[in-house]
């Protein structure tokens, strides 16, 4: 299988706070991989680094060949079109219309015409079920269609992986199945890379080719969900079966005591 992103030995702190002591993991191209975990381990940290928003302390990442911690100038806008990244909140512009927050990259960084750049744009939101927002604000519109309208600007991009913060997080039971489907098909009808931060179980389960668990600095296991599902690590069967005793709170305890 061809390697999409590979890390290695990744160490980050913020000051004395120890974040990530060594987190290696290999995601495979147009695979979903979700990394789950406790609240407060590094998670979107750890996208962050993977998108070169925040740079690590030690360690490697390679994204589909390209040395992430070495990238300038040209590189780093060819990286930029090759992995997206999804935030939690969307991170729209509020001053514009959805179109414009779709098309953006194509009309500020490559010099699209706004007539091609919002047909673009609209073929993309169509594919999403957002047809007929083009001319709103995003402050017309609900969480769950936000989230979408940052999907489809990262799909304007056209990238080989999507990195998704916490998709799921505030919505509703349905609408979290419909961002769950989103992503399926993000994967199996467009051949995306989805790497998905998420704490949902239930949304994991139903997306991932594979799951990594992140707790106190290091991945503790990665499988399949049928292999996290039958997993006898401690921590593992804590997280996934939310069991208020075991080693995840105690080592809160010890951090907080």
């Amino acid at each position: 299988m061809k390697e999409a992103i590979v890390v290695r030995n990744l160490r980050k702190n913020f000051g004395e706070k120890v974040v990530h002591d060594g987190v290696s993991f290999t995601v495979y191209d147009g695979e979903a991989f979700v990394i789950m975990g406790p609240s407060g381990t590094g998670k979107s940290v750890l996208l962050k680094q993977i998108a070169k928003l925040i740079e690590p302390d030690e360690g490697e990442i390679s994204v589909y060949g390209m040395d992430v911690l070495k990238l300038k100038n040209e590189e780093l806008e060819k990286f930029r079109e090759t992995l997206t990244y999804v935030f939690q909140s969307g991170a729209l512009f509020d001053s514009y219309p959805v179109w414009y927050n779709v098309a953006f990259y194509l009309i500020e960084k490559k010099g699209v015409k706004k007539k091609i750049a919002r047909e673009k744009a609209s073929y993309y939101l169509s594919l999403l079920g957002l047809s007929g927002t083009e001319d709103l604000y995003p402050s017309e519109l609900s969480g769950g269609m936000r989230k979408r309208v940052a999907v489809a600007r990262a799909l304007c991009m056209n990238p080989k992986c999507i990195l998704f913060d916490e998709p799921t997080s505030g919505l509703d039971p349905v609408m979290t199945a419909i961002l769950d489907r989103l992503v399926l098909r993000l994967k199996r009808e467009f051949s995306k890379t989805c790497v998905v931060v998420s704490h949902d179980v239930t949304s994991a389960f139903r997306i991932a080719d594979r799951i990594a668990i992140l707790f106190n600095g290091k991945i503790v296991e990665i499988g399949t969900p049928d292999e996290i599902k039958r997993s006898e690590n401690p921590v593992v069967k804590q997280f996934i079966n939310g069991e208020p005793e075991g080693p995840i709170t105690a080592v809160l305890e010890r951090k907080n005591g």
